[in-house]
């Protein structure tokens, strides 16, 4: 184990590893986590502080990474990975496994003058482990977040970051494939929205962010979403 790094409670639901992702990964125990759901960096060159965003290898790094998590995976585990629309055509060379697309849809979408056709979702590329797969009670392969109040609504804490993902699209995720009281890991945890749907639909969850102020973005979200201001509810340990 990371040292001083241990796994998610009830009384300690959301654990962060505030360091490179592969070395946390590389000392858990295979099989402890039952879902994972991710929104990595898409090699777009996108201007991180703390990653070079070159699609150079982007592939290659990419599955280095989520091979990790699929041994970390219980059997007939999810793994949900979001992915940039411009990056469809290259899916089968990166994700060597039988996948499927989920859309994140968006009720506000962007409008570039530049673009024929706007984009109103994400793909998600999902696969699953081998196993006996669990799934919740509405298992629709989309979803549509309320971007609208996301982008409305500035005093989010989660707009610090450059690219939030919506929580109730987060929660919906969780609910309908990660199995009550189970684990979800997020190697690219960035402000911490998966953890806080975790939380908040009754799982545990083990993050990962390289970026020390994405990880206190994460702290005062899980401090904010408790509702005390002093994470009695949601609690972040930061391992540097």
């Amino acid at each position: 184990m990371t040292d001083g790094f241990e796994m998610p409670t009830a009384e300690n639901p959301v654990v962060v590893h505030n360091g490179d992702c592969l070395d946390l990964l590389r000392s858990l125990p295979d099989g402890c986590v039952d879902a994972v759901v991710t929104d990595p960096p898409f090699g777009i060159g996108f201007k991180y502080a703390s990653h070079n965003d070159t699609p150079d290898g982007y592939g290659e790094w990419l599955w280095s990474v989520l091979s990790e998590c699929e041994r970390l995976c219980k059997p007939g585990s999810p793994l949900f990975v979001w992915q940039a629309m411009s990056n469809v055509r290259r899916f089968a060379e990166w994700f060597p496994r039988e996948w499927r697309l989920f859309a994140a849809a968006k009720n506000f979408v962007q409008m570039r003058p530049s673009s024929a056709m706007q984009h109103a979702f994400d793909p998600v590329v999902v696969w699953w482990t081998e196993g006996e797969r669990w799934a919740g009670g509405q298992t629709r392969d989309f979803h549509v977040a309320d971007t609208a109040s996301q982008v409305s609504n500035r005093g989010n804490i989660q707009r610090e970051h450059p690219c939030p993902r919506p929580l109730d699209q987060l929660r919906y995720v969780v609910r309908n494939w990660c199995r009550p009281g189970g684990v979800v890991l997020d190697p690219f945890a960035g402000s911490g929205t998966t953890g806080v749907a975790a939380a908040k639909e009754g799982r545990l969850a083990v993050l990962a962010e390289i970026d020390p102020t994405y990880c206190d973005i994460i702290r005062r979200r899980l401090d904010h979403a408790s509702g005390t201001g002093k994470g009695s509810l949601f609690a972040a340990t930061c391992n540097p």
